[in-house]
């Protein structure tokens, strides 16, 4: 055959596709369903196979209900969640040859009903959250092998229900899946528990190192405070030079007042006088021009003893916040090992 006439063809198939339109028969399906408060649609544009769904219905849905699917070839999916079908309805549902997705969560439904959907033929998802299927259910669905993907949340489904579910069918995905969930559980408990031990024995190495940071600086500290204190020291003692210089010059002058206030002083005693003022004069200027030089020193010995000091503290800060951190690290760590131990130990126990 030649590509044009193989390309025709595909067209011609193709255009047949397009124009599939849903039998007599599953438009009556659907006018029933719609009649009874349900919802029904083609799959898809090319594909005719309902869609079913009565968790919306604005009407008790009910075993009665199910009637109209009976033996309906076309159903692909059927969503019946929360409405008030028991086990006989499921009956109803036996014949339905084509049903790939099936949900009956929050229904009354029980291990009994299920015995009606084991033979279907397609079935392929199987929605049971919060019904009341036991272990007993789970063995009667490993005869389904199409099974691929089952939820039982909220029901007394057990783990070893599940083990032996997923011996029969090893394709099988469940939700929740216990041991899987144990065992991931089990990991990130491990692995939680081990990076707690890092951090604990991380937070100790900078604890160490931090104390050699908070003896340096104190002794840092300590050293800046005695540079700043001999600083000081010389400063004041050049401040209290001057303070007697000026009290020398103080009693000089009030001598030699005391000698002019009396006509009768020598005059060589008030020449004397006045060369002792000039010389206490002498001692001032000295004494301050002495002081000068001391203070920026003093002051830069300040600053720096201040900023010494600030290290200091902020390293004894910084000490005790990893003390803090490290006794935190360390509870947690404990905990997380203990719960890791128990998993385990629960794991081990399970498995017996």
């Amino acid at each position: 055959m030649t590509p044009a006439r193989l390309m025709l063809c595909f067209l011609m198939l193709t255009s047949f596709a397009a124009a599939q339109e849903l039998s007599d028969a599953d438009k009556a399906l659907v006018q029933k369903i719609q009649e009874a408060g349900g919802q029904a649609m083609p799959l898809a544009k090319n594909d005719p196979r309902l869609t079913v769904a009565f968790h919306l219905a604005d009407r008790e849905v009910n075993d009665e209900t199910l009637t109209i699917l009976k033996d309906s070839a076309s159903i692909h999916s059927l969503n019946l969640r929360g409405t008030k079908i028991t086990d006989a309805g499921l009956a109803h549902l036996s014949g339905l040859q084509g049903l790939t997705r099936l949900h009956l969560e929050k229904t009354a439904i029980t291990d009994a009903g299920l015995a009606h959907i084991v033979t279907l033929p397609a079935l392929e998802y199987l929605n049971l959250y919060e019904t009341k299927v036991t272990d007993a259910g789970l063995a009667q669905l490993a005869s389904v092998k199409t099974l691929r993907r089952l939820f039982v949340w909220q029901t007394t489904v057990t783990e070893a229900g599940e083990e032996a579910l997923k011996v029969a069918i090893p394709e099988i995905q469940l939700v929740p899946d216990f041991k899987k969930d144990r065992d991931r559980e089990i990991a990130e408990a491990g692995r939680a528990a081990e990076d707690a031990g890092k951090l604990v024995e991380e937070l100790a190495a900078s604890t160490e190192a931090q104390a050699k940071v908070v003896a340096e600086t104190a002794a840092a500290s300590e050293a800046a405070a005695k540079a700043h204190a001999e600083a000081q020291g010389a400063l004041d003692a050049a401040n209290k030079a001057v303070e007697a210089a000026n009290a020398a010059k103080a009693a000089a002058d009030k001598a030699l007042a005391d000698l002019k206030a009396d006509p009768n002083s020598p005059a060589d005693a008030v020449t004397a006088a006045e060369a002792a003022i000039a010389e206490a004069q002498k001692t001032v200027e000295t004494a301050t021009a002495a002081v000068e030089p001391l203070k920026k020193p003093a002051e830069e010995k300040k600053a720096a003893a201040d900023e010494a000091k600030k290290k200091s503290d902020e390293a004894v800060a910084k000490a005790n916040e990893l003390k803090t951190k490290s006794e935190e690290a360390v509870k947690k760590a404990t905990e997380l090992k203990a719960k890791s131990e128990e998993l385990k130990a629960k794991a081990a126990a399970a498995g017996k």
